[in-house]
């Protein structure tokens, strides 16, 4: 089974302003899952995505956009949270989290720029390890 999806066609994220994308989608076949984000040939600059999964607890969703990771002496607390630095220069770049829960609850995207991001795009891949 094959995870390949657009979330978000060239759409506009004005200047200071949230998009949430809201996918809902079960992903519990996967291990990982690889988001694109990009803005077409324009520069994605000054962008912040979080990712959250969602566990159903009878009629309410449990949400969660980190995970506690226990490897070794040390745990440590791996966020689902990535933010590009005003001078990146890059038109995209790929996230990958390992999958924590049965669903892909959302992805939220901030425009953190003064300028409108015109086109942005974001797409998912599931992996099965």
């Amino acid at each position: 089974m094959a995870l390949q999806k657009i979330l978000l066609e060239g759409e506009a994220i004005s200047a200071g302003k949230e998009k949430r994308i809201l996918p809902s989608l079960e992903v519990n076949h996967w291990d990982r899952l690889h988001f694109h984000i990009s803005a077409g040939t324009a520069s994605i600059a000054d962008i912040s995505v979080r990712v959250l999964f969602g566990t159903p607890v009878g009629s309410k969703i449990l949400l969660s956009d980190s995970t506690v990771w226990y490897e070794g002496a040390t745990p440590t607390e791996r966020e689902f949270s990535h933010s590009t630095p005003s001078t990146y220069n890059g038109t995209g770049f790929i996230m990958s989290v390992p999958v924590v829960a049965p669903l892909l609850y959302d992805i939220i995207l901030k425009n953190n720029s003064t300028e409108d991001k015109p086109e942005v795009y974001v797409t998912v891949m599931g992996q099965e390890i």
